[in-house]
């Protein structure tokens, strides 16, 4: 994997983190990991084509997705339903949006599809035989941990 995919993802998902929640957001240490991640509750999976192939995940519990969704949509949410799954699908779309034009500024070619979100403790999501950086990001309403395994071609 080349590693300069990864700061571009965590930056832009502390960036949106920040404006979207109003708070501040804290990366934390940089892991590198090769076994399949296991969902926190809420994951939503990004594809990533071109001069790389794989994948970006954001994950978190559904607990901190749903007070997310909640500051997204400015009221209460008690439950993952249509609206907050939509909600965390769409920041995930954000954060990925905002990497790919950093990208791309750098004079990378990467295409992205339609964030893909997965509900459930304990869901584990192959790896696909890549080496996966793990990044948490720290906020007042709950961790985000940014998932990036791009293998370049």
């Amino acid at each position: 994997m080349r590693y300069v995919y990864i700061r571009p993802f965590v930056d832009s998902a502390q960036r949106v983190l920040e404006k979207v929640l109003s708070e501040r957001a804290v990366p934390g240490e940089i892991v590198l990991s090769s076994a399949p991640v296991t969902s926190r509750g809420v994951t939503s999976i990004v594809g990533v084509t071109g001069e790389g192939e794989g994948r970006v995940l954001f994950d978190m519990s559904a607990q901190t997705a749903l007070a997310i969704s909640s500051v997204m949509n400015g009221r209460a949410q008690s439950e993952l339903d249509d609206l907050a799954r939509d909600s965390i699908a769409e920041l995930a779309g954000m954060m990925t949006g905002t990497a790919i034009s950093a990208l791309a500024n750098d004079g990378h070619r990467l295409k992205v599809s339609p964030p893909t979100l997965v509900a459930g403790a304990n869901v584990t999501i192959s790896n696909l035989e890549l080496e996966t950086l793990i990044v948490p990001i720290e906020t007042p309403l709950g961790e985000v941990v940014v998932n990036v395994a791009i293998a370049t071609s």
